[in-house]
C-alpha cells in the first residue's frame, strides 16, 4: 500500500465512510468543475430546450467534444435538464371544406428519394393577445425542408398561394412535382387550383378528416408548437411572425437534426444527397 492509498484508508476509517462512496464523491466533484456540462447546456438551449440526449450527444460528436451518450443522459438528470415533449396537437376547424377535387394518390409514402418530387402544404394556427396569426407551409418530403411559407392576419385563398408561389420561385423544379394537401377550401378553391396547373403539378389530398395523410407536415405543426410557441407568450401579431420565420429559417431547415435524416438538418440533408 502506497502513502496515498494510506491516507485515504485513514481519512475513511476517520469519516467512517467506504472507499467506494468515497471514490463516487470525488468523481462527483470532479464532473461538477467538468465543461461538458456547459457544452450540454448551451446545446440544450440553442435548440429552444427541445433537444434530448441522443441529439445533444450527436451534435457535441459533430464538434469534436468526446463524450458518452449514457454520461450524457446522467448529467441532463443530475442538472434537470429536460427536453421539451410533444403533446397531442388538434387541429382547429379551418375554412368550409368541398368536394375533393383529387384522391389520395400520395397514399402516405412519404419516403421521397428525389428533390422535388412531392411537396405536402397545411396550414395551422398561433395565438396573439393580439388575434390570431395563420402560417401556411410547403415541405419538400425529400428533406423536410421548408420551402415556401406564408403568414397572414386571416385565412383566405392568398395566405397558400403565396406560400406555393414561393416555394416555386425558390425552387424552379425541373421534373413534375406532386402537391399533396387536405380537401381544405384554402387548397381547392378554383383560383389554387388554377396554380397548380399551370405548373404542371401533380394533386394529391388527403382523405377527408384524416391527418395521418399529412402525417409529415403536421408534425412538423407539432414540433413548432412544442419547441417554439407552448412555452412562449406572444403579445402581438408581429412578435409572433417574427419568432416563427426566424425558427424556420435560421433554426429548423439549417441548425435542426432530424432523426429521419441521420440526424442532419434539412439544409445539409439536401447538400449530401440532392442528385438535380
Amino acid at each position: 500500500m502506497n502513502k496515498t492509498e494510506f491516507k485515504i484508508n485513514t481519512m475513511c476509517q476517520t469519516l467512517k465512510v467506504s472507499r467506494s462512496g468515497y471514490y463516487r464523491w470525488l468523481d462527483q466533484r470532479t464532473e461538477a468543475k467538468d465543461p461538458i456540462r456547459e457544452d450540454i447546456k448551451r446545446v440544450f438551449f440553442e435548440s429552444h430546450r427541445s433537444y434530448g440526449s441522443p441529439r445533444i450527444y450527436r451534435q457535441l460528436k459533430t464538434e469534436g467534444i468526446t463524450c458518452g451518450r449514457h454520461r450524457i443522459a446522467r448529467l441532463m438528470r443530475e442538472d434537470g435538464i429536460i427536453a421539451r415533449r410533444h403533446r397531442k396537437y388538434k387541429k382547429p376547424v379551418s375554412m368550409q371544406r368541398i368536394q375533393p377535387v383529387a384522391n389520395n394518390i400520395l397514399d402516405r409514402a412519404f419516403q421521397v428519394s428525389m428533390k422535388d418530387t412531392v411537396w405536402a402544404c397545411d396550414v395551422s394556427y398561433f395565438w396573439t393577445h393580439d388575434g390570431w396569426v395563420h402560417l401556411a407551409i410547403v415541405m419538400d418530403l425529400f428533406s423536410r425542408k421548408v420551402i415556401g411559407w406564408s403568414m397572414s392576419n386571416r385565412i383566405d385563398k392568398e395566405l397558400t398561394q403565396d406560400a406555393l408561389s414561393m416555394a416555386l420561385a425558390a425552387r424552379e423544379p425541373n421534373r413534375t412535382v406532386m402537391h399533396h394537401s387536405d380537401q381544405g377550401a384554402e387548397y381547392s378553391n378554383k383560383e389554387y387550383q388554377a396554380l397548380l396547373r399551370k405548373n404542371n403539378m401533380v394533386i394529391s389530398m388527403s382523405r377527408k378528416a384524416n391527418c395521418y395523410d399529412n402525417a409529415v407536415v403536421e408534425s412538423f405543426f407539432k414540433t413548432i408548437k412544442t419547441e417554439l410557441t407552448r412555452r412562449k407568450k406572444f403579445n402581438t401579431k408581429d412578435e409572433a411572425q417574427s419568432a416563427i420565420f426566424e425558427y424556420i429559417e435560421i433554426f429548423y431547415n439549417r441548425k435542426r437534426m432530424h432523426s429521419t435524416l441521420g440526424y442532419l438538418s434539412p439544409a445539409e440533408y439536401e447538400r449530401l444527397n440532392s442528385i438535380n
